[in-house]
C-alpha cells in the first residue's frame, strides 16, 4: 500500500532524454583522441619505472642486510650504512607501488577513452572521467603528504642542527 504526496513533484525514471548520444560532441571526440596516446605513452612509461623501481630495491634489500653484518668492525658504521640501504629499498618498493597505482589509473583511463570515441556513449564517458578523476585524486594525495613530509624534514633538520650546534 503506497501513499502519494499530491505536492510533490512529479518522478520520472528516464535519466537522459537525448539518448545517450546526444552529449558527444566532434569537439569532445576529438580532444579525447588526441588524450589517448599521451594518456597510453605515460601509463606504459609509469609501468617501466615501476619495474624499474623494484629491480632496484631487490639488490638494496638484499645486500643491506649484508653489508651489515659484513662490516661490523668499522667503528659501528656497518649497522648504520646497511640500514640506510635497506631503508632506501623499502623506499624504492613503496615509489615502486604508488608508479604502478597511478599507471593503472591511467590505463584504465585510456582504455575508457578509446571505448567512449568507438561507442559514441555517454556512459562511456563518464566512466573515463571517473577513472581520471581518480588518478588526480591519487596525485593530490601523493602531493599533500610530499608537502607535508618536506615540512617534517625541514623541522627535524633545523632541530637538529640546533641540537647539535649546543644552543
Amino acid at each position: 500500500m503506497s501513499t502519494q504526496d499530491a505536492y510533490a513533484p512529479p518522478k520520472s525514471t528516464v535519466r537522459d532524454v537525448s539518448g545517450g548520444g546526444g552529449l558527444m560532441t566532434d569537439s569532445i571526440v576529438s580532444s579525447l583522441r588526441k588524450t589517448r596516446p599521451w594518456v597510453l605513452l605515460l601509463a606504459i612509461l609509469g609501468f617501466i619505472g615501476a619495474a624499474f623501481m623494484v629491480i632496484a630495491a631487490v639488490p638494496m634489500l638484499l645486500g643491506g642486510g649484508m653489508m651489515g653484518s659484513n662490516m661490523e668492525g668499522m667503528d659501528g658504521l656497518g649497522m648504520f650504512g646497511g640500514g640506510m640501504i635497506i631503508g632506501m629499498g623499502v623506499f624504492y618498493l613503496i615509489l615502486g607501488v604508488i608508479y604502478f597505482m597511478a599507471s593503472l589509473y591511467l590505463l584504465r583511463y585510456a582504455g575508457s577513452i578509446k571505448r567512449a570515441v568507438a561507442g559514441m556513449q555517454v556512459a562511456d564517458l563518464e566512466v573515463a572521467l571517473s577513472q581520471q578523476a581518480s588518478f588526480w585524486k591519487l596525485m593530490g594525495i601523493l602531493t599533500l603528504i610530499t608537502i607535508v613530509a618536506i615540512i617534517g624534514m625541514m623541522v627535524v633538520g633545523i632541530g637538529s642542527a640546533v641540537f647539535m650546534s649546543g644552543v
